[in-house]
């Protein structure tokens, strides 16, 4: 049985072929999963007999950092005591390759940054002898928007503000979702308007998108005077493979004092959203036979983009396929209880009517 995304891939051509679709060619963007995990910008300074000796300690001492920045990113922390040790040996068969991107040698030490690159089979076989839940992805880093709206409307894109210095400050190096900061240039300026971002206009972040390629887009708000006062907290995230826009929930805080807190707590509400997304237990798997009810072509679309975005997701069997229902049979790791809170995180509802699972795009 073909694994779901590559399935998913046919299923374009053969929507455009049935008649009731033709209305004009639409073609899913579909992404999958690599067989690599790579962990970045991993430093070290070592000093051993030789430079040869160093630099290989170096490398080794390099693994082991990324390692725990693996775990860190892939466990949730509530099972991280239960990861099975390291066997001998078993680093060596999980490590790829090492990228150098810096490194420096004198005459017993060694400075370096490094990438290590993990085969993904091998790790998630270790981490799952644990019995745990794990990322079946390591995510990419999401771009933040940080924006203030004052008393005279929206400030520039590249206002150095105390909410911008918060989401700057904040370290997300070993995080399930680490993040970069918008530039904010010249450039950014004349690909978007500052009003269009605050709304949430889709068409906006995926233009502004188109610099940075990032998986998400986190439009973070703040509403309020800068000189005193309780402020407005919110956001938007913008899933740029699916095309799905939610909304984050408002909070209020006392004043720019707290900002820092706040961006911390936002992003923590981030990651635990996407770890519920990617994390997969892999010693329970069941099927079900789901109806997709379809108006228009953009909803069997946007049910099929959103589904390959699911690592719980093992195999889609598409049964029938008519003008407006497809019914499927979706083989999946976990429960159904855990499937239908997953699904909900990618703007997706299955529900059971009467015998019938129902599954649709929110």
């Amino acid at each position: 049985m073909p694994p779901a995304r590559w399935f998913f891939s046919r299923l374009s051509t053969i929507l455009v072929a049935a008649a009731a679709f033709v209305a004009g060619g639409a073609q899913a963007q579909v992404t999958t999963a690599g067989n690599t995990f790579t962990i970045t910008g991993v430093d070290v300074d070592v000093t051993g007999p030789d430079a040869i000796k160093a630099r290989e300690q170096g490398i080794r001492e390099a693994q082991g950092k990324a390692v725990k920045l693996l775990i860190e990113r892939m466990v949730a922390p509530e099972d991280r005591s239960k990861v099975p040790p390291l066997g001998a040996g078993q680093l060596d068969a999980m490590v790829r390759g090492v990228e150098f991107a810096n490194e420096r040698s004198a005459p017993n030490r060694y400075i370096a940054t490094l990438s290590i690159v993990f085969a993904a089979d091998p790790v998630k076989a270790w981490l799952s002898q644990g019995g745990i839940s794990v990322v079946e992805t390591v995510a990419r880093a999401a771009l933040v928007i940080p924006l203030w709206k004052g008393r005279n409307g929206v400030e520039p894109l590249d206002d150095r503000n105390p909410w911008r210095d918060a989401w700057t400050k904040l370290d997300t190096t070993a995080s399930a979702v680490p993040i970069r900061v918008v530039r904010g240039d010249q450039i950014d300026q004349d690909a978007v308007g500052v009003e269009e971002l605050f709304v949430g206009d889709v068409a906006a972040l995926a233009r502004l998108n188109e610099r940075y390629s990032a998986p998400t887009v986190i439009v973070a708000t703040v509403e309020g005077s800068r000189d005193g006062g309780p402020l407005s907290i919110g956001g938007i995230r913008y899933d740029a493979q699916t095309g799905a826009r939610s909304e984050i929930g408002r909070q209020s805080v006392a004043g720019v004092a707290q900002l820092d807190d706040a961006a911390k707590q936002m992003h923590a509400r981030l990651e635990q959203a996407w770890r519920s997304v990617a994390m997969v237990r892999r010693d329970s798997q069941a099927a079900i036979d789901v109806m997709v009810p379809i108006r228009t072509l953009g909803d069997w679309v946007q049910v099929r983009q959103r589904l390959g975005s699911v690592p719980a997701i093992k195999n889609v069997t598409v049964k029938t396929l008519e003008s407006d229902r497809a019914d499927l049979k979706l083989e999946y790791f976990g429960s159904a209880e855990e499937l239908q809170k997953t699904l909900a995180q990618v703007g997706l509802s299955l529900a059971k009517d009467a015998d019938q699972w129902r599954l649709q795009a929110r």
